[in-house]
């Protein structure tokens, strides 16, 4: 009814996690020297380049792993946040206004985070002495680091566009009433949790491997 914003209960869930390994041939060169195999030949003496290498991925692997440490808790707050309820202690057009005005406001603040996550998260590890990144995979090119940050952000600009134009017709629903402010928040803030869910499935690899 125009003058009163609709409040859908929308269930905020983890989305199926892509359960691909993270497997590089720096993880295998690695492992060769750290744990060998019993029955195996003397220890080799590494080189210094490979010693140079070894501390590279081992601080690239640990600050990986805080990385996605921190995405998680990104999501886990924003669900939190949506199971408890939206508003529901509101009871005026002004109460509605307040309310999701600042629940959106919040949720953008958590997309920012979790955009500035994946955008580290998608530097690959460092590559053995001598290998070179690859470039195609047998189905297709293998995009650099560069390529992949430069488009996830095409990703986030189009989407924010899509935004916009989709709050701002939700807004013109209420055609001009005093509830429509607090339904394009409401808009803002269920677009804004949705695509924390798409890019959880679509960055899903670099987030929990």
């Amino acid at each position: 009814m125009p003058g009163s914003p609709i409040h859908p209960q929308i269930t905020m869930e983890l989305p199926m996690r892509v359960s691909l390994g993270l497997i590089s041939s720096a993880f295998f060169l690695l492992s060769a020297h750290t744990h060998p195999q019993q029955n195996s030949s003397p220890h080799k003496v590494l080189t210094p380049e490979q010693k140079a290498y070894q501390q590279r991925y081992q601080t690239w692997f640990a600050r990986h792993q805080q990385l996605q440490s921190q995405a998680k808790d990104i999501f886990d707050r924003e669900t939190v946040h949506e199971k408890a309820g939206d508003c529901t202690s509101a009871s005026t057009t002004l109460d509605f206004n307040q309310c999701f005005g600042k629940l959106s406001d919040n949720a953008e603040e958590s997309l920012k985070e979790f955009e500035s996550v994946i955008h580290e998260l998608l530097v690959p590890p460092p590559q053995p002495p001598g290998v070179s990144p690859p470039t195609h995979g047998p189905a297709g090119p293998s995009l650099s680091s560069t390529q992949l940050i430069a488009e996830f952000d095409n990703v986030e600009n189009s989407w924010r566009q899509y935004r916009e134009t989709a709050c701002t017709a939700a807004y013109h629903q209420f055609d001009g009433g005093t509830g429509g402010r607090s339904f394009q928040a409401q808009c803002d803030l269920t677009l804004i949790r949705n695509h924390l869910r798409e890019l959880d499935i679509i960055y899903g690899i670099a987030l929990h491997n």
